[in-house]
């Protein structure tokens, strides 16, 4: 069976949503890093929110791929905000580190508000690039569960 990823791009304001339906894993996550960096090439400081809340099931590949786009925009001084995971990804991005490289919002117009109001006021000053990822979640995010 042929896993398929779709991809679909729009503006926010000064932010790109990246908005993935599927499922983002191994067959798929070239894919989806390739449409990505073509989609986000015309863009000099590229603010990327990148919506997974269409994707159905992500693996380690597809965090591979999201780290990918992660430096490729870094790279280009723009930021990258994950919106929309769902509770097993959120788990899987926290197991795997990721939440320290990573800012996530809960939806879209949070990631929008939080990647712009920490924009630089003009394009040409250094702007500090963060270290560690941001979660900002209103609810608790994470779901503790003792192991059985």
């Amino acid at each position: 069976m042929l896993m398929r990823m779709q991809l679909t791009t729009r503006r926010d304001g000064a932010v790109t949503v990246v908005a993935a339906a599927g499922e983002l894993t191994v067959p798929t996550a070239p894919s989806f890093l390739r449409q990505a960096r073509l989609a986000l090439a015309p863009i000099a400081e590229p603010l990327v929110a990148v919506d997974l809340s269409g994707v159905r099931r992500i693996d380690s590949s597809g965090f591979a791929a999201l780290v990918a786009l992660l430096r490729h925009v870094q790279r280009r001084s723009g930021e990258v905000c994950l919106v929309g995971l769902g509770a097993e990804a959120r788990l899987l991005l926290e197991i795997m580190q990721l939440h320290l490289l990573f800012d996530v919002c809960e939806d879209v117009p949070a990631a929008v508000e939080a990647m712009t109001a920490a924009r630089p006021v003009t394009a040409t000053s250094a702007r500090p690039r963060h270290l560690l990822g941001r979660i900002r979640l209103t609810p608790a995010p994470f779901e503790r569960r003792a192991a059985s």
